[in-house]
């Protein structure tokens, strides 16, 4: 693995320095007016230079910039790096566009310099500077973020939409980029603070995560100005989602946007195993001994080696397994499960700082440990503290009184910040898995945000699952906003979201947002299931009314046709429980086929993830390593029907079909093996699956006049691109 030089993170962000930072996007000051400051390009002709300095994140925001504004005009400008004349105190990277398309000089005027370091001296990392005039447009930061934060604000002035990470089923819909001619930058001094210093997406289960869809998460991260990356150790200990597997490819994508990663998750146990230790553990109970001093030891030199030859984790997981089981020879030593989270996560905080590494441990309220500690105990004021509602409904924001739980959940995170003087953050679960294809509550979220304000939090992080982003692109992108604004509105995001995305289908689209806004959870109550459908009926009335007013080939076009598919998987889903609640076993079955159907179709285009969450719902069962493969792959192929009946002497006709993954385009190759008895008219074919539509064709197979009656299995196996893919199998039942 390529070592590099350790992130640190948040180092000394405590008491009273933690809480100054929380509030609305503060700007010291915003001159900003209309007057032109001077063209980038005119008349499709370049009419500046950009000049960089400082280190990668600086020469990477030059490039994007350049970048988008070719994609704008045609026009691409000139970079070249800077020499300044003094080196700069604060504003220790930036980007400078002066006029002029034929510049050679590399000298940056001191006076901008001088302008930047005073504006951002004491500023919080990754506060950001848009300041242009007459004179050149200056963009700069503090800390390595600041410059690649300031340099997508101006894109965004310019009309950039970076709406969506550029996975491959968006089909260059993720962004949107207007085409003109003429780009002219308005004089404006803006300085923009972050509220929260910790803004952040997790990979979290990782079903579908891939490296292709791994670098466009981190893209997008960056131009959402978000800050760390949470990838898990190796979830569930089983080699599917681990972050050894994904670190060098993303490594750099991370480092060229001044992005951290933040490595760990549950448990304990990835570190100091039963297996290994099996003297550490008591029967019965899944964490360690904390009790004894030598598990716990062991546990921490096993993590500082870790930590040791990995300097670009920055911030470290410690937590105990999900269902964690403590012994009772530990609760009666420590009193509560918190009380001995807090004797291994600050001895681990006091190792790391005796080996010299400058790493920020993480400790998670959850389950049995959400409680703050007891007297006497207390955890080392660097710890971040996530917090983890996990038992809320998101029917009502957090401290709603018509929800006792979620009323005692804001009542136990006030009293976090009542003793934790450190970082505290949210772990949100607006994308539980559970919900599959189904809620967009961000009216909930925009109150949940300002209350997490209120209370004193300092971050907040949600998952990036990438196959079914695009059915809660708004969800995830309102979490974004709201990260560097939480007193952001519902009504002020749409206002701002809707317009720029969907054009003259805004309206409709506002009108589907609010029918999908429930609580998914509420299917399970006996009689919403009708009223859920109700809604969603009405949502896909609601896409196809924007649909008919959006251009057929235009970004919003795409989008749209997507969240149609959505619908239909939604109502096939509510239709499961729907009629499962009023006892229709027949209309129960053909929900559950229609689901399974729907949802084998578009599991690569955005609006589903097939998972052991999804597949249940029709009576099947995967593996982690299954999926894994499926969304690791170029192409797929399948069987979309497993089970046929024919009599003796007939034939049945079995589709065979196949997908492109990565939408590349792609030859799926497929062999067909039958049984004694069972005879095919072609045993070997070619798909062509390209784009988010499958391909498939069929072939018959026929029964033998004296083949025993009973059932057989029919394999086809698939590759793509000379790369074997998993096999599919059919059960064919031979009657006479």
């Amino acid at each position: 693995m390529q070592h590099v030089k350790r992130r640190t993170f948040l180092a000394g962000v405590t008491g009273a320095v933690a809480m100054t930072t929380v509030g609305t996007p503060a700007r010291a000051s915003d001159d900003s007016g209309t007057e032109v400051a001077f063209p980038l390009v005119h008349s499709g002709l370049g009419k500046a230079t950009v000049l960089w300095w400082g280190g990668a994140t600086a020469r990477f925001a030059a490039s994007e910039l350049v970048d988008y504004v070719e994609q704008m005009s045609g026009a691409r400008l000139r970079i070249l790096r800077a020499q300044p004349q003094q080196q700069p105190q604060t504003a220790t990277s930036g980007v400078l566009v002066l006029p002029g398309s034929q510049r050679q000089a590399t000298a940056v005027p001191q006076v901008l310099l001088t302008e930047a370091d005073t504006r951002l001296r004491d500023q919080a990392t990754d506060t950001y500077l848009v300041s242009a005039a007459s004179l050149g447009v200056l963009l700069s930061g503090v800390g390595d973020r600041g410059v690649v934060h300031a340099t997508y604000a101006l894109l965004e002035q310019l009309g950039v939409g970076f709406f969506a990470p550029q996975f491959s089923y968006y089909q260059g819909a993720a962004e949107t980029v207007p085409q003109t001619a003429d780009i002219t930058v308005r004089t404006q001094s803006s300085l923009v603070t972050p509220p929260w210093p910790v803004r952040r997406k997790a990979i979290e289960e990782g079903w579908s995560i891939n490296e292709s869809s791994l670098t466009a998460l981190i893209d997008w991260m960056g131009k959402q100005r978000l800050n760390v990356l949470v990838f898990p150790y190796d979830y569930y200990g089983i080699g599917v989602t681990r972050y050894e597997d994904f670190a060098a490819g993303m490594a750099p994508e991370l480092s060229k946007r001044g992005i951290v990663v933040e490595v760990g998750g549950h448990g304990y146990d990835a570190f100091l195993s039963r297996a290994d230790h099996p003297q550490y553990y008591t029967p019965g109970y899944n964490v360690f001994n904390v009790h004894d001093d030598a598990a716990v030891s062991q546990y921490i030199a096993n993590v500082v080696a870790y930590l040791q030859d990995r300097p670009e984790i920055a911030v470290f997981d410690c937590w105990p397994p999900d269902g964690a089981s403590w012994s009772k020879t530990t609760l009666a030593a420590f009193g509560t499960a918190t009380n001995a989270e807090v004797h291994v996560v600050n001895k681990l905080v006091a190792a790391l700082a005796d080996a010299g590494l400058h790493v920020q441990v993480e400790r998670i309220a959850y389950n049995a440990g959400l409680d703050t500690p007891t007297a006497g105990y207390s955890f080392d004021p660097n710890v971040l503290i996530d917090f983890a509602a996990y038992g809320r409904t998101y029917s009502v924001p957090l401290g709603h009184a018509s929800s006792s739980v979620n009323a005692h959940y804001l009542d136990v995170l006030r009293q976090w910040r009542a003793v934790h003087p450190g970082t505290l953050a949210i772990y949100d679960y607006s994308r539980r898995y559970r919900w599959r294809e189904l809620g967009n509550p961000i009216g909930v979220l925009a109150q949940d945000a300002d209350a997490y304000r209120s209370a004193g939090v300092n971050g907040i992080g949600s998952y990036a699952e990438p196959a079914n982003w695009l059915q809660f692109e708004a969800t995830h992108l309102f979490a974004a906003r709201s990260a560097w604004n939480p007193t952001l509105t519902y009504d002020d995001f749409v206002r701002s979201y809707l317009p720029a995305r969907f054009g003259p289908a805004a309206e409709e689209m506002a009108d589907y947002l609010q029918r999908t806004a429930d609580d998914p959870d509420v299917l399970n109550t006996p009689g919403q299931a009708t009223a859920l459908r109700t809604k969603y009926q009405a949502a896909a009335a609601d896409i196809a009314a924007a649909r008919a007013k959006t251009a057929g080939s235009s970004a919003a076009a795409i989008v749209l046709d997507r969240l149609a598919w959505g619908c239909e998987l939604a109502l096939a889903d509510i239709d499961i429980t729907r009629y499962t609640q009023v006892g229709d076993q027949a209309g129960k079955q053909q929900a559950m086929a229609l689901y399974r159907r729907l949802t084998q179709r578009h599991r690569f285009n955005g609006i589903q993830l097939e998972s052991a969450y999804t597949t249940p719902r029709y009576g099947e069962q995967v593996t982690r390593q299954q999926i894994a493969k499926e969304y690791r792959s170029p192409a797929w192929g399948y069987l979309p029907q497993i089970r046929f009946s024919v009599q003796q002497g007939a034939s049945v006709d079995v589709t065979i079909t196949a997908q492109d993954v990565d939408f590349q385009g792609h030859d799926v190759e497929w062999t067909l093996t039958t049984p004694q008895g069972l005879t095919a008219e072609r045993t070997q074919g070619r798909l062509r699956a390209s784009g988010p539509l499958e391909a498939s064709e069929t072939v018959r197979l026929s029964a033998g006049t004296d083949v025993a009656p009973g059932n057989y299995a029919v394999a086809v196996t698939f590759a793509a691109d000379g790369r074997e893919l998993s096999p599919s199998q059919c059960t064919v039942t031979v009657s006479r």
